[in-house]
């Protein structure tokens, strides 16, 4: 969190949600039904978040940045191209096959196409212009 402020002077809220999780999966032992609900609170929670920022700011956030990897792609969507609209998910992530369809933010992924050690090179060639420290994915 100190990066993103300090590094790149971007206001970063962590928001603990917790008991609002834990309460939608009590009970529920299937693990791709936990991990549909965790997109659709995950999207919940951003939503409740915007409109807080809304009435502080006055100004209506539009987009959701999250850090999606290619191999949460991979494991959750068909493959690009394909014609497909569904694939042989391998599991769903809460941030790729888990997110509703009437998301109110519009999603950026700037990382979507990029392994883990692709993301480490880039970490290390931004750290080397004192962007960021060399923080891991």
């Amino acid at each position: 969190m100190e990066t993103f402020e300090k590094h790149l002077h971007l206001l970063v809220t962590c928001v603990d949600a917790t008991e609002q999780f834990l309460s939608k999966l009590k009970g529920v032992t299937n693990p791709e039904m936990k991990r549909k609900i965790i997109g659709k609170e995950f999207i919940s929670i951003f939503d409740a978040f915007a409109r807080e920022l809304e009435n502080k700011l006055g100004k209506k956030p539009i987009y959701l940045v999250q850090g999606t990897l290619y191999p949460d792609v991979i494991e959750s969507c068909p493959p690009p191209g394909s014609g497909r609209n569904h694939s042989h998910t391998i599991k769903s992530h809460h941030n790729v096959g888990g997110l509703p369809k009437d998301m109110k933010l519009k999603l950026i992924e700037p990382l979507k196409l990029l392994f883990k050690d692709e993301v480490y090179i880039l970490i290390n060639l931004l750290a080397e212009r004192k962007c960021l420290s060399a923080a891991a994915p």
